[in-house]
């Protein structure tokens, strides 16, 4: 979707995911047009803020590791 990029990502242990990432590879758009880029997505997809994760799957997977 222009400059937006939508994965659907399937994490074994974890569970399925949806990441959306807004890339500025020619300096067309500020940080808080991007952001507001995600945003509208988000809402689009009905995902709050409580559905966000801030660990990569790789650090997730470790933390659930570690304490098992």
């Amino acid at each position: 979707m222009d400059n937006v990029k939508i994965h659907l990502d399937r994490v074994k242990d974890l569970g399925s995911f949806l990441e959306i990432e807004a890339i500025d590879e020619d300096d067309r758009f500020t940080d808080e047009e991007l952001l507001q880029q995600c945003r509208q997505l988000m809402d689009l997809f009905k995902i709050t803020a409580n559905d966000l994760i801030s660990d990569s799957y790789s650090d997730t997977l470790l933390k659930m590791r570690t304490t098992s």
